[in-house]
């Protein structure tokens, strides 16, 4: 019978330097803890690592780790053992000396829906709660960065799930070991996270590492947790049933289907053994899904060099980019991956939602390459809508000693180089055919400031159109407006200015006029502000 290692804090410490944030550690760590064996035995070796750095075991100085772990436990009660996983969750985090947050559901008080019922609908539901309780514990602790135990087997689950839904090589990989946490949706008050998703982050330290070694740790540290009885039950979810296929298949050589799970991965399973018919067939599965994150990972650095090489100088919120250097650019992953990266970046969706990327949609990259890569000489290049609300132009850039001119034209002068500029589509001009986004682009936010200083808080923030960051210091309103909003009811709104939709902040009293505005001077980004509003761009263009 082969022993199975438990996973030893060393190994682990590896794991966990191989999905450090881009901003780097924050002072504190949260655990997602459910109770179970994954997330048990994540705590256990995160607490153990983090522990051994203030003892001395570890150099403070490496990576600059985490000082602090917090478990955060999300109960759902939506099945029987809730309580017990709850009451395991907690006494681990205490056996381990790691403070312990619980996040309870209050189903049916707004903005949360009613109950949820046990279908792959519910399940949805269920899990865009979970997220909301564990953000809201995260920034209750202060925890910047949260660690989800998804392990091998899960890639293999998640590449095979979406294998059968037809996805490319990206969602083949899996998911990815850290990742910004986003802003949610914008049609889902409870799944909303605006500005702040951006400076959260999502590490999954474990993707390498097997189920049955992640139960050997469990076992060697004597660590009690409790088994969620839902995971295995085929008929919930699409993912259960793959668990129990992939669970039954693992070490067992299969032809045909599995009657007991409901769900038959052999056409799938097969494709990814084929591609590694070297390794051990109990591996198989789990490396296949490697190679194709590794891929994922060349891909991505191919595109920020690009990105890199191709990229001007340009006013806030727009991608100006040379096409000659974009032109050669011949791999068809690492054009859909440019197209997805300059679409989430410009977009006026919530950064990584499923709108801001057009939901994936093959014809529309497609659509958008052959125009950025055409297949003739003689095409012509014109302006189109690339989807999610980005307008993409094509320019002719003038090098002026490094500030850039454009033209809306073909290059066709000495020293002009042709470009395309990548912007937010101009807002519908009636309500009736506008989006629910393009409706932001006004934003009244008087009701908003006026409470702020009724409640005498120092500052009001603000999220406009998805890509600008206004935060208001309310102690250092001029006197004069301050009186003219509570005393005369005046309004302040932030709506667009100039073709590149950026945001204007107005006063609508006696004298409408503006107080904020971004300016655009000679392509360079400045800001037109008095000391008391901050204006910032906000979307990332970063592969994550």
């Amino acid at each position: 019978m082969r022993v199975i290692p438990p996973i030893t804090p060393t190994e682990f410490f590896q794991h966990l330097q191989r999905c450090i944030p881009p901003v780097g550690w924050s002072n504190k760590i949260a655990v997602a803890n459910s109770g179970g064996p994954d997330s048990t035995a994540l705590l256990f070796l995160l607490s153990t690592v983090v522990q051994n750095r203030q003892r001395g075991r570890v150099s403070r100085d490496h990576h600059g780790l985490p000082r602090q772990v917090v478990s955060i436990h999300v109960n759902h009660d939506l099945q029987p053992a809730a309580k017990s996983m709850e009451g395991t969750a907690t006494q681990t985090a205490r056996r381990l000396g790691v403070p312990s947050f619980v996040q309870k559901i209050p189903w049916g008080l707004p903005p949360f829906p009613e109950r949820p019922g046990g279908d792959v609908a519910g399940e949805k539901i269920a899990r865009e709660v979970r997220y909301n309780r564990l953000f809201a514990a995260m920034q209750q602790t202060r925890a910047h960065v949260i660690a989800f135990a998804h392990h091998a087997d899960d890639q293999v689950e998640t590449a095979i799930m979406r294998m059968s839904q037809g996805s490319s090589a990206r969602g083949l990989a899996g998911m990815r070991p850290v990742r910004r946490w986003g802003m949610g949706q914008q049609e889902n008050e409870y799944f909303a996270f605006g500005e702040d998703g951006m400076r959260h982050w999502i590490v999954r330290p474990l993707l390498h590492v097997s189920k049955d070694r992640l139960l050997a740790t469990c076992e060697a540290n004597r660590l009690d947790y409790v088994n969620d009885p839902t995971n295995f039950q085929p008929g919930i979810t699409i993912r259960n049933a793959i668990r129990r296929a992939v669970a039954t298949s693992r070490d067992t050589q299969l032809s045909g289907s599995i009657d007991d799970a409901h769900f038959d991965i052999s056409p799938y399973s097969d494709k990814l053994r084929a591609m590694v018919p070297n390794a051990p067939y109990s591996q198989q599965l789990r490396e296949a899904v490697r190679l194709f994150g590794i891929r994922l990972d060349e891909v991505e650095t191919q595109v920020t060099e690009i990105l890199n090489q191709a990229r001007l100088p340009f006013t806030a919120s727009t991608l100006l980019l040379q096409k000659p250097i974009i032109a050669k650019v011949t791999d068809d992953q690492v054009r859909t991956s440019l197209i997805r990266r300059c679409l989430r970046f410009i977009s006026h969706g919530p950064w990584g939602s499923p709108w801001a990327e057009v939901h994936g949609d093959r014809d529309a990259y497609n659509r958008i390459a052959r125009e950025l890569w055409p297949e003739t000489a003689d095409h012509e290049r014109r302006t189109f809508t690339a989807g999610a609300g980005v307008l993409v132009t094509p320019v002719a850039i003038l090098d002026k000693t490094r500030r850039y001119v454009i033209r809306n034209r073909l290059a066709r002068g000495e020293g002009e180089i042709e470009g395309w500029v990548w912007s937010r589509a101009p807002p519908y001009e009636r309500a009736l055919s506008a989006s629910p986004l393009d409706l932001n682009t006004r934003l009244d936010i008087t009701d908003a400031l006026v409470q702020a200083i009724k409640d005498s808080r120092s500052t009001s923030s603000f999220l406009y159109d998805y890509r600008f960051a206004l935060k208001f210091h309310l102690h250092r309103i001029p006197t004069e407006i301050y009186e003219e909003i509570l005393d005369l009811g005046a309004k302040v709104v932030v709506q667009c200015d100039t073709k590149w939709i950026l945001p204007v902040v107005m006063l609508i009293g006696r004298k409408p006029r503006r107080i904020a505005h971004f300016t655009d001077r000679s392509f360079h980004n400045t800001v037109d502000v008095p000391s008391w509003i901050q204006m910032s761009f906000v979307r990332s263009i970063h592969p994550i």
